[in-house]
């Protein structure tokens, strides 16, 4: 299941897990995961924010950034749909951007113990009955058909269910409120070759002192430089789980002037070398 997380998967996939493969490190998203807990409950990160999950719960992660298992309850257990970043991107277009914007802001939602919370629960289970059924085995005919149907009407419907709970905002975000979203958005894509917070900042057209402001209102006094830092060590600890890439050569993927920077750096925010981590993962 590891390799289907951090690989470029071509067909939708089903699966149930306990995600433990995610406890050790944390690994690349190269598909997107529609999740449902059904038993016990977890801490999952993706670099600078963390998400409780926890039975009656589900959540979306979208294609690209990171996920490790943070912490899980020895009965945690998940049912799960993968699919490909090919298949999502097809139906972007049919989907309203308000939506998009609550999932990376909101991957999880917990179903309360109402009538109304049983109901939306059963129905979730019955969306993963679906995905069983259709994606655990082979399908020889209309396979992309069925797949890019199912993933659009799953979303669909689950935006319908939050639109109905007053859950999405479809109004305008403030001016605040989308640079933080995109400062996260950048973050995500290029912490690993990009550590300052001037970057950002001409990325976004304002000024880093601008950035620092609107950052420190939304994440609890955090600085944009802390958030780089958190997310560039969460890099390193994916890429120094591949044995093939010598530290030296991580050093200069992720824009250190050399290993001994690239190991002061780690240290510091980890508490290990380069070294004894890999040794922990082993």
């Amino acid at each position: 299941m590891t390799s289907l997380l951090s690989t470029e998967i071509s067909t939708m996939r089903y699966e149930e897990t306990d995600l433990a493969v995610l406890t050790r490190t944390p690994s690349h998203l190269q598909c997107g995961i529609y999740v449902m807990c059904v038993g016990g409950r977890a801490l999952l990160s993706t670099g600078v924010q963390q998400f409780e999950l926890r039975c009656r719960g589900e959540m979306i992660f979208l294609t690209g950034g990171l996920l490790q298992l943070v912490e899980r309850s020895d009965d945690f257990l998940v049912r799960m749909v993968l699919f490909p970043k090919a298949t999502f991107l097809s139906i972007v277009p049919s989907i309203d951007t308000a939506f998009f914007n609550h999932l990376h802001e909101k991957p999880c939602y917990h179903h309360p113990e109402t009538a109304a919370g049983n109901r939306t629960w059963r129905q979730v289970g019955l969306w993963m009955d679906m995905a069983c059924m259709m994606f655990s085995s082979e399908l020889r005919i209309g396979r992309e058909h069925l797949e890019r149907n199912y993933l659009q009407s799953l979303l669909l419907w689950i935006y319908n269910s939050l639109l109905q709970k007053g859950m999405v905002d479809r109004s305008t975000y403030t001016r605040k409120q989308l640079l933080c979203h995109q400062f996260f958005g950048l973050l995500h894509e290029y912490a690993m070759q990009e550590h300052q917070v001037g970057f950002y900042a001409d990325k976004l057209c304002i000024t880093p002192r601008y950035l620092n402001e609107i950052i420190a209102s939304y994440m609890r006094g955090k600085t944009p430089k802390q958030l780089i830092d958190e997310q560039l060590a969460v890099e390193i600890k994916v890429l120094l789980n591949d044995p093939r890439l010598s530290v030296a050569e991580i050093a200069m993927m992720c824009n250190f002037p050399d290993q001994s920077y690239l190991s002061r750096f780690f240290r510091k925010h980890t508490g290990f070398s380069p070294k004894e981590f890999r040794l922990r993962c082993l």
